[in-house]
């Protein structure tokens, strides 16, 4: 059997709901906001909240990426978003297992100075977010941030966040990040944000 449409997804009203809450998060980087639940049934690995992410922001003039390679992620996200498939280095987007170690997310796009925008936007999926505990402590300061914000994550390698950092060195070039949790929780860490992490557990 193919994958199937996701019926249960409103193009419409639940395209609308989501889009404010990440511009919530992406408005106030480091606060941890609450998406709303959906009953769609993505393949084993790739999370229903990430997923309705990018049947938000995807559609027939945009182009992804999996990190890890999935046959299966990129048939289920092509078939609900009409977006196509491509390498990590020309995505717009990436769906990104943020446990597993990706070395191609080094090589995302970045825009340039005069198209800072064309920088990819990375869905990273963690196992959790919390304000007060986690493996990694993220501090975050910049605009948007009154003072400083402070995340705790569980669930994202080390070097796959050292290459999101890295490759935000030079703003207004870089990457906008999405972070989602297994239980729906999301926050951002946009290009335009300054990022201070360590390990706590």
């Amino acid at each position: 059997m193919g994958v199937l449409l996701e019926a249960a997804f409103n193009r419409v009203f639940d395209t609308q709901k989501l889009y404010r809450r990440m511009l919530d998060a992406m408005a106030r980087p480091g606060t941890v906001v609450a998406l709303p639940r959906l009953d769609i049934y993505p393949p084993p690995g790739l999370s229903a909240h990430a997923s309705v992410l990018a049947f938000t922001l995807l559609d027939g003039d945009t182009t992804f990426a999996t990190l890890p390679a999935n046959e299966l992620w990129q048939e289920y996200l092509a078939v609900n978003t009409g977006a196509r498939p491509a390498a990590p280095a020309d995505a717009e987007f990436i769906i990104l297992a943020g446990h597993q170690y990706g070395p191609q997310l080094a090589a995302a796009r970045r825009g340039d100075l005069l198209a800072p925008e064309q920088g990819a936007t990375i869905f990273v999926m963690v196992d959790a977010l919390e304000d007060d505990r986690g493996e990694l402590k993220l501090t975050l300061t910049g605009p948007g941030v009154d003072g400083q914000a402070t995340v705790f994550v569980t669930g994202l390698n080390w070097s796959n966040l050292e290459n999101i950092l890295s490759l935000n060195q030079e703003y207004p070039l870089g990457v906008d990040c999405l972070l989602t949790d297994k239980n729906g929780r999301l926050t951002a860490l946009p290009r335009s944000a300054a990022v201070q992490w360590e390990v706590t557990a």
